[in-house]
């Protein structure tokens, strides 16, 4: 149990340490940014999957429900580290960009038999992109940039109600900071000015979740049900216009304009999600439906463009022989998997779809009864057309499930 609660202090100090991070995702400057996938390595190789997945191995925050069903006396923990390279593409540039960073950090454990519970940290949304356009009728240049994001820090309940239905709760608490930035830059450098705008972000939002499971001669079959209410979050708004000079690469503020605070709401989506999966002594296959009604989004008092989104996702993994002893391949968890879908972006009357393969595996450390996790993720997004920017990606996951045994009474003879 020592190693664990070790790793747990080696994983809380990760939060608190800035990863290396060269994002640019210019799609992050709308909404909220760019949302971030909130499945673990495991089901991140399965094309995301989890809604319908009853698995008391892996801590599944895709479905509260999921809870109720966690081995009995047994901590478990999870973490992961997210590696994303991209290709960004218009009809005449092309530019690559990285990112390495903490991806989550979970925990899951037994309360009773009927009981289990959740907690933890994950990503909710980020905003990082930088870039510039020349306006050739001032003789100016106006750059944008962004960064910051939305984290989820959640506690969730799931219960069991008899053999064959359990139901569960997710609170989530989002809290992050936004900050955009715009300046007008000429080249004579005569009247400089930069508008900003920095928005805290705290507020609660709810998932509810439920699960059928129903034996089928030599399968399980889970389905799986998930609502998650819109809510308003609380966002506090400091807007600041200046001008300001160039003294080399140092920015010289002349005159501040104008500086305000503004305490507004954050109007969040509503969604829902259905999914499946079927498990034998080898197989698990699963199929995940979701759509979000982004239509009436709301931020810094106005109404965006934002479209309902919506994502299919397809997975499945292979166990050749799990209690195998004398050979390791055999206890290997193979996965693969697929997921398409629109993003709530359109723009030009264009929207910006998202496909991708998945892959990975899953490896057992029979010493320490962990299981690391590998998955990738292999996709597209986005168009060349209209003046758009289309995005192929990589996205690496590595992850760690490590669970022990507590509040045994140890017996001897």
């Amino acid at each position: 149990m020592k190693h664990l609660f070790s790793l747990i202090f080696i994983c809380i100090a990760t939060l608190s340490v800035d990863a290396q991070n060269v994002t640019n995702s210019p799609y992050s400057r709308f909404g909220v940014g760019e949302l971030q996938s909130l499945t673990s390595a495991t089901y991140s190789a399965m094309g995301g999957v989890g809604i319908g997945i009853n698995n008391p191995v892996s801590v599944n925050v895709l479905n509260p429900a999921s809870y109720a069903t966690a081995f009995p006396q047994r901590f478990t923990m999870q973490t992961s580290l997210l590696h994303t390279s991209t290709q960004m593409s218009t009809l005449t540039d092309e530019q690559v960009v990285n990112s390495t960073k903490f991806n989550y950090l979970i925990f899951g454990f037994p309360v009773a038999k009927w009981w289990g519970s959740s907690f933890g940290v994950l990503p909710f949304s980020e905003v990082a992109y930088n870039y510039s356009d020349y306006d050739e009728a001032n003789d100016a240049s106006q750059e944008f940039e962004g960064f910051g994001g939305i984290n989820k820090l959640y506690w969730g309940n799931g219960f069991k109600f008899g053999k064959k239905i359990s139901a569960g709760l997710n609170i989530n608490y989002l809290f992050g900071r936004l900050n955009t930035q715009r300046r007008v830059v000429f080249n004579d450098d005569s009247f400089n000015s930069k508008s900003e705008e920095e928005s805290t972000i705290r507020g609660f939002q709810y998932e509810f979740g439920i699960m059928f499971n129903q034996r089928l001669k030599d399968w399980n079959l889970t389905l799986g049900l998930t609502v998650e209410n819109g809510n308003e979050v609380n966002s506090s708004t400091t807007t600041e216009i200046e001008t300001f000079q160039y003294i080399g690469t140092v920015e010289n503020t002349e005159n501040v304009i104008s500086s305000e605070n503004d305490k507004q709401k954050l109007v969040l989506p509503n969604s829902m999600g259905l999914g499946f999966s079927m498990t034998n002594d080898k197989w698990l296959l699963a199929a995940d439906y979701k759509i979000t009604d982004w239509n009436d989004f709301e931020y810094l008092d106005q109404a965006y463009n934002l479209q309902e989104s919506n994502r299919f996702s397809l997975g499945a993994e292979f166990i050749p022989e799990i209690k195998s002893i004398s050979k390791y391949h055999k206890i290997i968890r193979y996965r693969m998997g697929f997921h398409t879908g629109a993003t709530y972006l359109n723009l030009y009357e264009q929207s910006i779809d998202q496909t991708a393969i998945t892959f990975g595996v899953g490896l057992p450390l029979k010493r320490s009864g962990a299981l690391l996790n590998v998955s990738a993720d292999l996709g597209t997004r986005g168009t060349t057309e209209f003046g758009l920017i289309k995005d192929n990606y990589a996205a690496f996951k590595i992850g760690l499930v490590l669970s022990d045994v507590w509040f045994i009474k140890r017996k001897y003879n």
